[in-house]
């Protein structure tokens, strides 16, 4: 049987990657009876003619995103712009949690870093700090990525489906464009200083197939977004930059927050953890309603 992967779903027909043909589409009766079909889902499918087909299965997902809505995907990249908008490095933890806590890869492209002023200490210092908890990142110029960083996000994505992820006007679009003939480049528009963000430009996700069998996906961008149906423990055992802190400390459930014997408190006494950091997570925490646990993944 042929199989492809659902890289775009319009309101009438679905396009399928086989190979390196896009092919138009769509569902054979029954199939809606199992699932809803998912840009990123694996799809079986019979040949109509030499540009159309049929799905007639959708196979297991191995995990399933509900916002966005794609399937199987491997990792998340959260792309934060360091000026214009300025970085909100609040929404970024945020987000680093929330995909902490649904066992979700994630690592971070920081972008527009040409914008940056020799005054921009308190920037280039935050940067600092995630380099020094060993989050993977990659720092971009969105004008001219050079070579090495280029390679750098390239090897990242070789061989995996990827999400790109963050608020709008951050330059995830931008970042795809880098690997995009200009003829299958996404628009972009400019940014409102006024209101320190971006405008949206996409609308739907789509999955771009690039070089080095890397399929990246670009997302909706936002402004805000809630945690919900997480628990604080969930959150506190899982943040990223707190890993190797959190089984040292002296109580298992541990919220880094008022008990007594918290090794990632001692952490910031001692200046081995940023205060931005750890204030952020406090917020994170506190905006936390107590909930029963559920998740937004499938595995």
């Amino acid at each position: 049987m042929n199989k492809g992967v659902i890289v775009k779903i319009g309101s009438n027909t679905s396009h399928v990657l086989a190979g390196e043909q896009i092919l138009v589409a769509s569902l054979k009766g029954g199939v809606l009876k199992d699932k809803t079909p998912l840009v990123g889902d694996i799809v079986e499918f019979e040949m109509i003619d030499e540009y159309k087909i049929m799905i007639v299965k959708i196979e297991e997902r191995k995990t399933e995103l509900y916002r966005p809505k794609i399937a199987n995907v491997n990792q998340v990249g959260i792309v934060a712009s360091l000026k214009e908008p300025k970085l909100d490095h609040y929404v970024l933890l945020k987000m680093m949690a929330y995909l902490n806590s649904q066992n979700i890869e994630t690592f971070i492209i920081f972008t527009k870093k040409d914008l940056l002023l020799e005054e921009d200490e308190i920037i280039k210092n935050q940067i600092t700090w995630f380099e020094k908890l060993g989050i993977e990142m990659v720092i971009l110029n969105n004008k001219e990525i050079p070579t090495k960083d280029f390679k750098k996000l390239e090897q990242i994505l070789k061989d995996k489906i990827t999400v790109l992820t963050g608020q709008t006007g951050a330059g995830k679009s931008t970042t795809i464009n880098h690997f995009l003939e200009f003829e299958d480049q996404i628009k972009t528009q400019t940014i409102s200083k006024a209101l320190n963000r971006g405008k949206h430009t996409t609308t739907s996700i789509q999955l771009y197939k690039l070089p080095q069998n890397i399929l990246l996906a670009d997302t909706p961008g936002f402004s805000s977004f809630e945690i919900k149906n997480i628990s604080a423990e969930l959150i506190s055992s899982t943040f990223t930059p707190f890993q190797d802190m959190y089984y040292q400390c002296k109580f298992r459930n541990c919220l880094h927050v008022k008990e007594k014997g918290c090794y990632v408190k001692q952490a910031l006494e001692n200046n081995e953890l940023a205060q931005f950091i750890y204030d952020d997570y406090k917020k994170i925490i506190s905006e936390i309603k107590p909930k029963k646990e559920t998740t937004t993944w499938k595995k």
